[in-house]
């Protein structure tokens, strides 16, 4: 019988890459035109008066105009490309996804696990890494990466300042549900699976992937933190086979954050979201580490005693 073939079928692994590249530069125009179009539609001179502004983040007027453009920007960047490039690349895409296998409650409760053990290790390695000085001829970039990072994290905070429900459930979808669907997808079940087929190394696809996946967020000074995420998304991917574990773990490591902020904004916790998981002495960030490292083995060996090994085997 006649089975139809996907466009990508026998491709190598560096010409889908390029195609990849391909689809996310063209989903990036089309969502950014049709953004323009309907967001004139929906805010009317709102739209205008931002685009005159130059784009101000630090006036809460342009809230509800910056979150509608972060909203398509995340589908436009990450869940839009993904999704295409899955259709191309395989005539049953959501197997290509790998959304067909359905997660292992035990593995999510100890990812979950590993995303609150590892708060003081990341927020000492966010310390670290905001410390870092570029060479004085390098001055100029240091201090556009400075803006930049100043200016990512104004725009955080004015999204978790928030104390409604509305603005919490609009906080949820833009910061955890969104990101968690759209960069898993393209970072994992895409571009991990990619460069595993590339390389034929697993561990080199999780590292490379976690690179990406840090890299494109333009935070320069956390690069650190994101990476290590990035790392513990990859191997849970790579051992899960399933895509929806790190969709969870995503969910839940940028859920924290969400609720955190508006606990803050309501005033029930005395901690803002940067001081959450903040540790000084050397044996709460080493402990933090070793459970970390201890329950991510514990996944390994249920995942492998249930579907054998899997860590061998390309993504």
């Amino acid at each position: 019988m006649f089975r139809r073939r996907a466009i990508l079928d026998h491709t190598s692994p560096p010409l889908k890459l390029l195609v990849l590249v391909l689809v996310i530069l063209i989903s990036l125009l089309f969502t950014l035109i049709f953004a323009i179009v309907l967001g004139f539609a929906i805010f009317g001179g709102g739209m205008l008066d931002y685009v005159k502004e130059g784009l101000e983040l630090s006036d809460p007027a342009f809230l509800p105009v910056i979150q509608y453009l972060q909203i398509v920007n995340t589908i436009g960047l990450f869940l839009l490309p993904a999704i295409v490039f899955a259709i191309l690349a395989d005539r049953m895409p959501w197997r290509y996804l790998s959304m067909k296998v359905s997660p292992r409650l035990f593995t999510i409760i100890m990812g979950s696990a590993v995303i609150v053990s590892i708060l003081p290790f990341i927020a000492w390695l966010a310390e670290l890494n905001g410390a870092m000085v570029l060479p004085e001829w390098l001055s100029g970039l240091e201090d556009w990466m400075r803006s930049s990072e100043d200016q990512a994290m104004e725009l955080t905070q004015m999204f978790l300042s928030t104390s409604t429900i509305g603005g919490l459930a609009i906080n949820l979808i833009m910061i955890a549900i969104l990101p968690a669907l759209g960069e898993e997808f393209l970072f994992r079940g895409v571009l991990l699976r990619l460069f595993g087929e590339w390389t034929r190394n697993p561990h080199i696809a999780v590292l490379i992937s976690a690179f990406l996946f840090s890299a494109l967020h333009l935070q320069f000074y956390g690069f650190l933190p994101r990476f290590i995420l990035g790392v513990v998304l990859g191997y849970l991917f790579v051992w899960t086979r399933c895509v929806w574990v790190p969709v969870i773990i995503h969910f839940v490591n940028n859920g924290i954050a969400v609720a955190g902020g508006w606990y803050y904004a309501r005033g029930e916790i005395d901690k803002d979201i940067e001081s959450i998981g903040r540790a000084d002495q050397v044996w709460v960030i080493l402990g933090s580490f070793i459970v970390v490292v201890f329950f991510m083995l514990l996944i390994r060996l249920y995942e492998h005693k249930k579907k054998g090994s899997t860590i061998d085997a390309s993504p």
